[in-house]
């Protein structure tokens, strides 16, 4: 099985990827080749996981399972002037994924909010 390491600022949380379970849409909006790049480009962010991968850092702002909430997190995050991407992942962690419903649920009835949902739907997994 695959592992991945998602780190929340200097947190050690791993997360087990796995060909079964829920697919999520993480809202990527950077890459950057060094710690302190990726710090001093996230300031304005306040909250966000990172992924370091190959000697690059990767920067997560937003969590959904719904497809559809991706159009939503883009655009919010695109209005304030980044570039985005979104991250295809399936994990299995049912506590996350039951948080991460609770958002979507709220998120795709309303357009508002956006910098507040994608607040809540990393908050269950900054908690492990």
């Amino acid at each position: 099985m695959a592992r991945l390491i998602f780190i929340e600022y200097k947190s050690d949380k791993v997360i087990a990827l796995a060909d079964y379970g829920d697919k999520y849409y993480f809202l990527q909006l950077g890459v950057y080749s060094s710690y302190d790049n990726m710090l001093d480009n996230t300031t304005k962010l306040g909250n966000y996981i990172y992924m370091k991968e190959d000697e690059n850092y990767y920067v997560f702002t937003c969590i959904t399972k719904d497809v559809n909430n991706t159009n939503k997190i883009e655009s919010y995050f695109q209005s304030l002037g980044y570039e985005t991407y979104i991250k295809e992942f399936t994990l299995t962690d049912d506590e996350l994924s039951s948080s991460i419903d609770a958002v979507d649920t709220v998120m795709s009835n309303t357009n508002e909010g956006m910098k507040e949902l994608c607040k809540q739907s990393l908050s269950k997994y900054k908690e492990g």
